[in-house]
């Protein structure tokens, strides 16, 4: 739970994305402890063309991130408890990224969450950061398919 006091968010302050998703696809494999999220993201570039990409995340472990099918090094990207960044991409490129969370540690009630045994979500506002590595924003929109894998006998 934060204690400091959020910034304001201005309109005067305002600046479009440096990149847009196009398609998101996620496959959730649930476990309380150590639910693996797999996103692949089909993204462009809509800003500069030096702009690097960050990605909004908290509370997620990174298992691996890759561009176009080549797996990225440690030196390839900064991470830190609040983001992931990608300092070089192409201008079109699907990223994918799987990352570990834990839904029954969860007790802020954002992103994925168990209460009294059952997985919720609350993604408004800024909750999906905390399922993947993603550009947390509201006037980022994009096409989702998504896939629940999970034990027959937990998750019935």
């Amino acid at each position: 739970m934060r204690t400091d006091t959020p910034a304001p968010v201005r309109l005067k302050d305002y600046a479009a994305p440096d990149f847009a998703i196009d398609e998101v696809f996620l496959e959730f494999d649930l476990a309380p402890d150590d639910t693996r999220v797999r996103s692949k993201l089909q993204m462009r570039r809509t800003g500069k063309a030096d702009a690097a990409l960050r990605l909004d995340g908290e509370r997620l472990k990174l298992v691996s991130a890759s561009i176009d099918g080549r797996v990225l090094q440690a030196a390839d990207y900064q991470l830190d408890a609040i983001s992931l960044t990608i300092p070089h991409t192409p201008d079109a490129f699907t990223l994918e990224i799987e990352t570990v969370i834990a839904p029954a540690a969860n007790t802020a009630l954002e992103g994925l969450y168990m209460s009294s045994g059952r997985y919720c979500t609350q993604c408004e506002a800024e909750g999906f950061r905390k399922i993947t590595y993603f550009l947390d924003r509201p006037d980022v929109l994009a096409r989702y398919t998504v896939r629940i894998n999970g034990d027959s006998d937990m998750q019935p």
